[in-house]
């Protein structure tokens, strides 16, 4: 018992280490410390895995960033110190590209309208001092967008994140730089293995299972017609929530059915549980039922 215990222990220590890399802290050449711009990881579950990033954190102090303290046209870091590292647990698509599964190191050459993003092979340097073009694999350009506000603290993110895709953003000071990315062909087929599979198996929750995915093939495939069949699957298999007659709704609506859309919001409203106080879903089935049949 006590060496399964240990195991267990040691196991969860791994997989916290995993998610929490700190190169401050694992260079042995230096101490672990506080640092003027500290660390940061951002990360973001598109498809069916997570993209990390681990960056530096720099502060505008005052400065002039873009077009002063970093230069138009001069290479860039992406962040501070330690190189800004993306991890790719699976394989995506930007701008046509598709990235395998790994980690890359982020370097930037900032333009007053347009900055150009390279994806660079060496992950072990330190920014700029270190990077060498041989090492980039992927370079992309993207149009400068004012930010929403003044950026004192660098920040890296996302945003607009659905299940398949979402954008990555770069901003500071007063500029943002946007980064679409969406799941790759091979990432669609391992989603629709795993439904698949999920779906072949005779067990207690298939009819939820059958909602979830035509909810996915509604929302992010638009495939209307197959999401009417895994909606109607979802009912025929004992699901009978009012959220799956309300998905079912959306998707007739969507196919322009809409008298049989609004039954399906009338019986999701005579399904909604008994004691169950949810005033933003008795709206939306309220809304539906007077706006779907006009």
């Amino acid at each position: 018992m006590k060496k399964i215990i240990l195991s267990t222990i040691l196991v969860a220590l791994y997989f916290i280490a995993q998610s929490q890399t700190d190169p401050v802290k694992e260079d042995l050449s230096r101490f672990n410390r506080p640092t003027t711009s500290q660390r940061a990881e951002v990360s973001q579950k598109i498809g069916l895995s997570f993209l990390k990033i681990n960056y530096g954190r720099p502060n505008v102090k005052d400065r002039k960033i873009f077009g002063g303290l970093l230069e138009y046209g001069k290479i860039w870091r992406l962040g501070a110190d330690y190189q800004t590292v993306i991890d790719l647990q699976n394989e995506y698509v930007i701008k046509g590209d598709t990235i395998p599964k790994g980690q890359y190191a982020l370097y930037a050459i900032p333009n007053q309208n347009e900055w150009t993003v390279f994806f660079n092979s060496d992950t072990a340097g330190w920014g700029q001092y270190t990077y060498k073009p041989e090492n980039n694999v992927y370079e992309f350009n993207f149009p400068v967008e004012a930010s929403p506000e003044f950026t004192e603290t660098f920040t890296i993110g996302f945003m607009n994140a659905s299940l398949n895709k979402g954008d990555l953003y770069v901003q500071w000071e007063n500029a943002r730089v946007k980064i679409p990315i969406t799941i790759s062909d091979k990432h669609r087929k391992e989603i629709e293995t795993q439904y698949t599979a999920a779906l072949g198996l005779n067990e207690r929750a298939v009819g939820y299972k059958y909602y979830l995915v035509s909810e996915y093939l509604f929302i992010e495939d638009k495939n209307h017609e197959k999401a009417l069949e895994y909606i109607q699957k979802a009912i025929d298999s004992g699901n009978s929530a009012f959220y799956t007659h309300y998905l079912k709704g959306e998707i007739l609506y969507a196919m322009g059915k809409k008298q049989e859309a609004q039954q399906s919001a009338v019986t999701a409203k005579e399904t909604l549980w008994k004691g169950f106080s949810n005033p933003e879903w008795e709206n939306k089935i309220e809304t539906a039922i007077n706006e779907w049949g006009k």
